[in-house]
C-alpha cells in the first residue's frame, strides 16, 4: 500500500525496471541454460550474428516452462529438467519475476558496465589494435606516456597483461584511440585504418 499525494492509500505494484548482473547471473535468473542469451532467444552459436533475434518476453518463457510442467511433474527433478531443456531453460519451474507486473527479462537486465564494456574492449578491441600495430609499437607508446596522479601507469606496456581490475580497463581504454591514431601498421600486417 502506497500513499498518493492527498493521503488515500494505494494498492500499488512496482515493476522491476532494473536488474543488474553479469551474464551468467542474468542467465541463471532468466531460467535458461548458461549458454544462451538472457535477453534474447538467441542460443551461443549464434551470438554476434547479423540477425535480430526476437526478444526472451517472459510470456514466452512462463510458456516454455508451463509445456515442460505438463510433461513432467516439477517435482520430479530429473525428469523436469530434461524436458527444460529442449526449451534451453535451466529448471527453474517458478522464477521470482512472474507475478511482478510488467517484467520481462529482455527489459530489466541491463548490461553490467564492467563486463560489458571495459572488459569487452580489453578482451576485444585492445588484442585487435595489438594485432594490427604491433606489440612492441603499442608497450613503447604506453611506457613513454608520463604518468598522472589518479591513472595507472603502463611502464612495461599492455601487451602482456593477465588480470586487470576494472579500473585498469577503464585507464587504457581512454588512452589506447589516442595512442593508435596515426601509427602505421607493423611490418607483415595489411594497412588498416583505424
Amino acid at each position: 500500500m502506497l500513499s498518493d499525494p492527498w493521503g488515500h492509500s494505494r494498492y500499488c505494484f512496482t515493476p522491476i525496471a532494473s536488474y543488474i548482473v553479469d551474464t551468467p547471473k542474468a542467465a541463471l535468473l532468466a531460467t535458461v541454460v548458461g549458454k544462451m542469451s538472457p535477453v534474447t532467444m538467441a542460443t551461443y552459436k549464434k551470438f554476434g550474428d547479423d540477425f535480430l533475434h526476437e526478444p526472451r518476453t517472459s510470456s514466452t518463457t512462463l510458456a516454455q516452462i508451463a509445456v515442460a510442467a505438463s510433461i513432467a511433474d516439477p517435482d520430479n527433478i530429473k525428469a523436469f529438467f530434461s524436458k527444460a531443456q529442449k526449451f534451453h531453460l535451466n529448471g527453474v519451474h517458478i522464477p521470482f519475476w512472474r507475478d511482478v507486473a510488467m517484467s520481462c527479462p529482455s527489459k530489466f537486465f541491463n548490461p553490467e558496465m564492467l563486463h560489458h564494456f571495459h572488459k569487452q574492449f580489453g578482451d576485444h578491441d585492445a588484442k585487435w589494435c595489438i594485432n594490427v600495430l604491433g606489440s612492441a609499437e603499442i608497450d613503447f607508446r604506453f611506457s613513454i606516456l608520463q604518468s598522472v596522479t589518479g591513472f595507472c601507469h603502463f611502464k612495461e606496456g599492455i601487451s602482456s597483461l593477465k588480470q586487470v581490475t576494472g579500473r585498469t580497463f577503464r585507464t587504457f581504454n581512454v588512452i589506447l584511440l589516442g595512442l593508435s591514431l596515426g601509427m602505421p601498421p607493423s611490418s607483415g600486417k595489411k594497412h588498416m585504418t583505424i
